[in-house]
């Protein structure tokens, strides 16, 4: 006998897939870790201190209502979209692409191999920014883990 099935179909991995998936999210979702663990923060305690602002000189405006907060968050939201975007581009789609080689599927495995080549590759890019080495691997370990989510195949 044969170990081969009559009728059975092997299911190809979607790596071009995958790797697109990550490469479009990746960097968008670590800008979004970003902008809740920095910006936030400096917002609701009041230091504006992120970044953000410094680019339109409007650190100096006392923003006391409600409004102004929102609507600082808000623009900062956008300004870490946009640059988490563009600066992750390369982490996300080497992170991507590794996990396309190695065929990992949306199980406890996958996305333990997609946190530690996340959480590397944030290390790796992020390092040139003067961000704590625990926020430069969680930005890229959590963006990979929640793109993986969405990206990687459910079965197998």
């Amino acid at each position: 006998m044969s170990d081969i099935e009559v009728g059975a179909t092997a299911t190809s991995y979607p790596k071009s897939k995958v790797i697109n998936q990550y490469a479009q999210f990746g960097g968008a979702l670590g800008g979004i870790f970003l902008w809740l663990s920095v910006a936030v923060p400096d917002v609701l305690f009041n230091d504006y201190n992120f970044g953000a602002p410094e680019m339109f000189n409007i650190t100096n405006v006392y923003f006391s209502t409600v409004f102004n907060v929102v609507w600082l968050l808000g623009f900062a939201l956008i300004f870490y979209i946009i640059f988490g975007f563009i600066l992750g581009l390369l982490p996300s789609l080497f992170t991507g692409w590794i996990l396309a080689q190695v065929n990992a599927y949306c199980n406890y495995k996958g996305l333990l191999i997609s946190l530690i080549t996340g959480g590397f590759m944030g290390f790796a890019f992020l390092s040139l920014l003067e961000l704590p080495l625990i926020m430069q691997v969680l930005t890229g370990g959590v963006s990979a883990i929640i793109t993986g989510l969405i990206a990687l195949p459910k079965h197998k």
